[in-house]
């Protein structure tokens, strides 16, 4: 039997600041599969929301298969021109909410940097529906939900986060090398112009 996960992403805060000039515009992404770039699903983005964001939106991840995926990978990134900055992440085993009533679970998850430490925290109901049935309609109580650092996970933010920094000092470089080119013209502009007789 086919499983899909329907998550509502209500809000984050305590978040780190990654952003150099302004506030954060973050947003969030969610799978299952951290091979398949594709298959990640996204909130919209909210711009200069700071360290503390609130989506209220859902998003479903349509085929999971419970007997191979047990983790439901939940990052934050920044909006950015050129690469986005990782926020945080957290992993989060499904098998707490495949064990919670009616297979779905109201929880404030914790969030984690680039470099493994504890950063604020993501508020998310998570249901698992078999087949095409719709998520049921219930009043959840929050809890505090359980979370890892899964090592293909973090190694894909640490890259994310080297990335980024690469893209900044390759900008950097190209705003220096087009102000050089900009002083060298208006260099020559300044040059005498001789005219022999």
């Amino acid at each position: 039997m086919t499983h899909s996960i329907k998550v509502t992403v209500h809000h984050a805060e305590g978040l780190e600041d990654v952003e150099r000039m302004g506030k954060n515009d973050p947003y969030v992404q969610i799978t299952t599969d951290l091979s398949d770039k594709h298959a990640f699903k996204k909130t919209s983005v909210k711009k200069n929301a700071g360290r503390k964001a609130d989506w209220e939106e859902n998003v479903t991840i349509d085929s999971f298969n419970p007997e191979h995926e047990h983790y439901l990978y939940v990052e934050i990134l920044d909006s950015d021109v050129g690469i986005d900055p990782p926020v945080g992440f957290t992993a989060i085993p499904l098998a707490q909410v495949q064990q919670a009533p009616q297979h779905a679970l109201k929880g404030e998850f914790q969030i984690y940097n680039a470099k493994g430490q504890e950063k604020g925290s993501i508020v998310l109901s998570i249901y698992i529906l078999a087949g095409d049935s719709a998520a049921p309609n219930l009043s959840l109580q929050q809890v505090r939900g359980r979370t890892e650092i899964v090592s293909d996970q973090k190694h894909r933010i640490e890259t994310l986060k080297r990335n980024e920094k690469v893209s900044d000092i390759g900008a950097a470089g190209a705003i220096l090398a087009g102000l050089y080119g900009l002083k060298k013209a208006h260099d020559a502009s300044k040059k005498p112009t001789h005219i022999e007789q």
